[in-house]
């Protein structure tokens, strides 16, 4: 009896860290998948010397709706046979699919914000991203804002973590400049 009531105490215990390390590794897991998809497209548009595209997809066919969670593509945009259109950011035509991204776990989110063509994202030739201006994208889960991670595409095409330089606990997405911070937020 004395070895149960042990075993239930350690448990009510450990239960709670462990489940909250099952959170931060869900998270950091998605976010490396983000950026690891993100420098892939830009060395492909780079090494192949065509635009190259990530998007959103729900049927792991075609770009479709506006969050990452459920998966994404990475392909060639380059506008190959009829009906293609070159870096215009949607799988067309005979476009080359390069990469599918896995659907995220439960309770994450994943969106791209502030670019000109979002949610897609169009990397040139030269690695600098189409929409001639910095985007982020942002990985959630049911924690919120605190726990977010995010990922700053630089009009270069190089990407970086996102940090919180107003030390408040959330981290800034690319519109942050000296002195004024934009924190990210997390679709309710």
């Amino acid at each position: 009896m004395l070895v149960m009531i042990m075993v239930a105490v350690l448990l009510s215990i450990g239960a709670p860290a462990f489940q909250g390390s099952l959170q931060r590794n869900r998270l950091q897991s998605s976010m490396n998948s983000v950026l690891s998809a993100l420098s892939f497209a830009r060395s492909e548009a780079v090494i192949r010397s065509e635009p190259v595209s990530m998007c959103p997809t729900v049927d792991t066919v075609s770009c479709s709706g506006s969050s990452y969670e459920e998966g994404w593509l990475v392909f060639v945009d380059n506008g190959a046979g009829s009906g293609g259109v070159a870096s215009d950011g949607n799988l067309n035509g005979n476009e080359e699919l390069l990469q599918i991204g896995n659907p995220a776990p439960a309770a994450i989110t994943i969106r791209s914000i502030n670019f000109s063509t979002s949610p897609n994202i169009v990397f040139e030739d030269s690695g600098r991203i189409l929409q001639d201006a910095d985007g982020t994208v942002t990985v959630c889960d049911d924690r919120g804002e605190a726990s977010a991670r995010a990922v700053v595409v630089q009009v270069s095409g190089q990407s970086r973590l996102a940090v919180d330089t107003d030390s408040n606990g959330i981290v800034e997405d690319n519109t942050s400049t000296l002195g004024s911070a934009s924190d990210i937020s997390c679709p309710s």
